[in-house]
């Protein structure tokens, strides 16, 4: 009886391989590692526009409302440069993330809750970056507002900004999940990516305690929930980019074989 069942499991898992050139070759090399290369691009521009915004380093949360009024007095034409480039960052975070799911689905084949999880996360992500930037804006557009209320802004931007980590929890769980199962003899990404990826998302929890801190490491100019975090980001950016560029440049050597 072990016979038929071994012919079994050999047959699915190369319907799967099958599956897996078959959509593969419905998109584009070009425009995957387009995609691929959002990531990078996005952390070039995020970074820099939030340097020329002043927010890195970030302000302290202890800043008195005179403070931080004087804050965003200070050079607004630069601090709306740098949070226009900091808008524009967030939308390339979309095909970044239409590129995981894809590769995602490529793993689980026909039912594929987990490219749904990635789906939610990246799309989620997206205003989770444009939403806390936009109210930056508007602080950066009435510079001259009343101290009180420019504190309550710069609060209502700067919270959002920092806590908001459940959506880039569930990409890499999303991803850690996928990756671990894939049971395949070719998988999409070597398996140690799975497990980078559970780390990162854990890396991320620091950053929703915010709001029971205005100083230390769990402040939102802490060195976990904010220093921590902006590195972990920034470079499972650069990580997933380069992953995904070889795994386009694999299935397409693959199709050009076959």
């Amino acid at each position: 009886m072990d016979q038929p069942i071994t012919n079994t499991g050999s047959a699915v898992l190369d319907a799967r391989v099958e599956q897996r050139s078959e959509q593969a070759s419905n998109i584009s090399p070009g425009v995957q590692r387009a995609c691929a290369w959002c990531g990078p691009l996005f952390g070039l521009v995020f970074f820099v526009g939030m340097l020329l915004a002043g927010l890195l380093p970030p302000p302290s949360p202890h800043d008195s409302a005179i403070q931080v009024a004087h804050f965003w007095q200070s050079d607004p034409d630069l601090k709306r440069l740098g949070l226009w480039l900091m808008m524009i960052a967030g939308g390339l975070t979309a095909p970044f993330g239409a590129l995981l799911c894809v590769m995602i689905r490529r793993i689980e084949g026909r039912d594929a809750p987990l490219t749904f999880v990635q789906a939610f996360g990246a799309a989620t992500g997206v205003v989770a970056i444009l939403v806390p930037t936009m109210i930056f804006m508007a602080a950066a557009f009435r510079p001259d507002r009343a101290a009180g209320l420019q504190q309550l802004t710069n609060d209502l931007a700067w919270i959002p900004f920092i806590i908001n980590f459940p959506p880039a929890m569930l990409q890499c769980l999303s991803v850690a999940a996928a990756v671990l199962g894939d049971r395949s003899t070719e998988p999409v990404f070597p398996r140690w990516v799975g497990y980078y990826n559970a780390w990162t998302a854990f890396l991320f929890i620091p950053g929703g305690l915010i709001i029971f801190f205005k100083s230390g490491p769990f402040a939102w100019n802490g060195l976990l929930a904010f220093w921590l975090a902006a590195v972990v980001f920034g470079s499972w950016f650069m990580v997933m980019s380069v992953m995904m560029l070889k795994a386009v440049n694999r299935h397409a050597r693959q199709l050009t074989l076959a």
